[in-house]
């Protein structure tokens, strides 16, 4: 993760960027994928951004919603 920067947009969908999905997390207390999308719409179009196994499309994602919690949720 650390070759991405905060400016790296995670949901195109949505235009969310890994920045905002941190302070969800950091700052706002999100916890969960679900929780995450409640406060910045991350995941909650398409859902190819919530993992590999939900990503059906071609090219694939660099970096899912699920990657970024498992980091930054203790």
């Amino acid at each position: 993760m650390a070759d991405f920067k905060y400016s790296y947009i995670v949901c195109s969908c949505k235009n969310v960027t890994l920045g905002e999905i941190i302070c969800s997390i950091k700052d706002n207390g999100a916890k969960t994928i679900e929780e995450i999308g409640e406060m910045t719409d991350a995941g909650t179009a398409c859902g190819c951004c919530k993992s590999k196994e939900d990503d059906f499309g071609n090219p694939k994602m660099e970096l899912y919603l699920d990657q970024i919690v498992k980091k930054f949720v203790s």
